[in-house]
């Protein structure tokens, strides 16, 4: 129990140092390093040229999204860096609840900034992210075909 515990805990710190290293990547107009981490929400993810982190579409310049976008996306990040926080301080949640409220947190949060991109945008980022999954099966030896 304390050893799932441990392990929530660390893939939640993983998740924030993600997402904070994303945001200062933005401001200071370099991008984050690349991620093998697959996005389980369908075509909700990024992947292929940019080299970006599944959940970053705001540091793709491919999908050239608006300075708007990328204020409303800075703001959905922000805000689930916070419910993340707030996980972790809960201490009433059993080792499965706590998981399964994590899974939606990221759910959600790809959701909201799926919904920020232009139908344009959504495809090349979907796209991006078939190719992606592509890859990693290549280079995992998993060939789909």
């Amino acid at each position: 129990m304390k050893i799932n515990k441990l392990i929530l805990v660390f893939g939640a710190l993983a998740f924030i140092c993600g997402v904070s290293l994303s945001t200062s990547a933005q401001q200071s107009g370099a991008s984050a390093p690349p991620s093998s981490a697959p996005s389980g929400a369908g075509a909700s993810g990024h992947g292929g040229g940019g080299g970006m982190d599944a959940d970053t579409p705001e540091n793709d310049p491919a999908l050239n999204l608006t300075d708007e976008q990328k204020d409303k996306v800075k703001a959905i990040r922000e805000d689930a860096k916070d419910q993340l926080k707030a996980l972790k301080k809960d201490t009433t949640l059993t080792d499965d609840q706590r998981q399964q409220k994590l899974k939606q947190i990221k759910m959600d949060t790809r959701r909201q900034v799926w919904a920020v991109m232009t139908p344009e945008q959504q495809k090349a980022w979907a796209q991006e992210q078939r190719e992606r999954r592509q890859a990693k099966k290549m280079t995992d030896g998993t060939n789909p075909q």
